[in-house]
């Protein structure tokens, strides 16, 4: 019976480092600094019409979150986001949780209404 105590200490000591690194790669992929602040493409190597690349760690960001760059959802878009950065690409703006470009009518899954003010 003490070999079944051991065994799960181990198991919650094992999934707590994970549950630590997890958190600490998703915390860096959200914004570990200053110069990825963008978000966009939708599915390719940039975002349409805006002309910047988009890394592999970004685009995975933007499937996980689902990012398309026309919203589905009426008065939620990219524009109106808390986490939008106008004109950080030209006529595309940022994104606070991944770096590249992203469309102003665009929307994903954190799309958060701005503080009014």
């Amino acid at each position: 019976m003490k070999d079944n105590k051991l065994g799960r200490r181990r198991a919650l000591k094992v999934l707590g480092i994970g549950g630590v690194t997890a958190f600490g790669l998703f915390s860096a992929a959200c914004g570990g600094g200053e110069e990825g602040g963008g978000g966009g493409g939708g599915g390719g190597g940039d975002s349409e019409g805006c002309g910047a690349p988009v890394d592999a760690q970004s685009q995975q960001m933007r499937t996980t979150l689902q990012y398309k760059e026309q919203s589905t959802e009426a008065g939620k878009n990219c524009a109106n986001c808390a986490q939008y950065v106008e004109g950080q690409y030209g006529d595309c703006g940022g994104c606070n949780l991944f770096s590249g470009p992203v469309q102003p009518q665009g929307h994903c899954l954190s799309w958060a209404a701005q503080a009014e003010g």
